[in-house]
């Protein structure tokens, strides 16, 4: 017998809650396959099993949050990971039982992701009938939404014809009718449940409104050197990284030089002491399908504009795919939501806790605005900063936006960017 506990994903993790049993009792399960899904904090995992043999017992139902080491199943038969099988007697070819074909199960016996599940049953997909594009002949999230919509786009097989009731010695023959269908009001309401990640952001967003004093300022600023050097540099950045120049990093190095030179702003109140981090760890708050995630750039205070490119991009990417591991979304220092791409002229973002402010950073666009008395045409853009009025003061927030503003109107990048 083996008990399945409760993982330790992560040096911060402490607890998880259980998304999704993959098997059911009475299920065989083998060693390494995916047995459940939890989450922790935002970041969604599948743990395979520890053992191979039957699911005997699930002690933990879904939904449930438990702490890390709580058991959490029971698997009977079968080696844990690590045992070594004890010797069994020798047995004749004449005693042994002829081995029975495992099942053909398809599809349905690959390592599938979280996505491709929810997709398949969102669409109501066959994944047996699916065939994976991915490494190793893997279903992808592309394979099925490719399938859903080859499979609406067939032409639909003509309706059979009426079913004639047989008839009896002087019955006369009648046909047999299907009621017709209800009806659809247009309109109305959709009831759609609370994800278990909108739960979480709503607590988190909640909680921090309750605990903080938050208070709000914005500067602008002009754009129009870094908007010049992006246009310049955009073509050869992508060649050499593999991926777009945006406007991220830019604002992301000012803002740690920003953070460095005024460190209040980089604390966090713990009771009654404020701790004055020397360091930066940026939070990079990213959209995804399910909702926000804020994923941390560890260590952005030593890296150059590329490597802050690299690290950002690289982020943002494993976060909308779910590949984020736990401890990725821990340790941060200050953040910085982008919605900017989605249009936002200016906001006010809740402040990620326990750290002491946010910056927003918002859509990047051309203004008039008046340079040396005259009225010219440039990329401007609202900084807006959130922070925690028990912690900083408006002085402070003002000079330290003030800061970011200088640093990206006078720094020259280009040194910076080197390609």
């Amino acid at each position: 017998m083996t008990s399945v506990k409760m993982p330790q994903l992560g040096e911060t993790v402490v607890e998880g809650t259980i998304l999704k049993w993959l098997k059911a009792e009475g299920d065989t399960v083998a060693l390494d396959e995916p047995l459940f899904e939890i989450s922790t904090d935002k970041v969604d995992t599948e743990v395979p099993s520890v053992a191979a043999g039957v699911l005997t017992k699930i002690l933990v139902p879904e939904g449930t949050t438990v702490g890390v080491g709580t058991e959490l199943a029971v698997i009977e038969g079968g080696e844990a990971a690590g045992e070594v099988p004890s010797e069994r007697p020798a047995m004749s070819v004449a005693e042994a039982p002829a081995a029975a074909p495992p099942p053909d199960r398809g599809k349905r016996s690959q390592i599938l992701s979280p996505l491709v599940r929810k997709l398949a049953a969102e669409h109501d997909v066959d994944l047996a009938l699916v065939v994976g594009t991915g490494t190793g002949g893997r279903i992808t999230k592309s394979d099925v939404l490719n399938h859903a919509a080859a499979r609406s786009a067939a032409p639909t097989a003509p309706a059979p014809s009426p079913a004639t009731v047989p008839t009896r010695a002087g019955v006369t023959p009648r046909t047999a009718v299907a009621p017709p269908a209800p009806a659809t009001e247009p309109g109305g309401e959709e009831v759609v449940p609370v994800s278990h990640i909108r739960k979480l952001i709503a607590e988190h967003m909640h909680a921090s409104l309750q605990v903080s004093a938050r208070a709000w300022n914005a500067v602008e600023v002009n754009m129009e050197n870094v908007a010049r050097l992006r246009e310049r540099s955009k073509d050869a950045f992508k060649e050499q990284e593999g991926f777009g120049l945006t406007y991220m990093p830019f604002v992301t190095r000012a803002v740690i030089e920003a953070l460095l030179e005024y460190p209040m702003v980089n604390s966090e109140l713990r009771g009654d002491q404020i701790v004055v981090k020397h360091h930066v760890n940026i939070g990079i708050a990213v959209s995804y399908e399910d909702g926000l995630i804020v994923p941390v750039l560890k260590g952005a205070d030593a890296m150059n504009l590329i490597g802050l490119a690299r690290g950002i991009n690289d982020l943002a990417t494993r976060a909308r795919a779910k590949k984020l591991l736990p401890d990725e979304v821990h340790g941060g220092t200050f953040t910085i939501t982008n919605p900017g791409p989605f249009g936002s002229l200016i906001s006010v973002p809740i402040i990620n806790q326990p750290e002491s402010a946010i910056l927003a950073f918002d859509s990047v666009e051309k203004r008039p605005v008046v340079i040396d008395d005259a009225i010219a045409i440039r990329h401007m853009v609202y900084l807006s900063l959130s922070w925690d009025h028990r912690v900083i003061d408006g002085a402070l927030a003002s000079q330290f936006l003030s800061r970011v503003k200088q640093n990206l109107e006078t720094w020259d990048f280009a040194e910076d960017l080197a390609l």
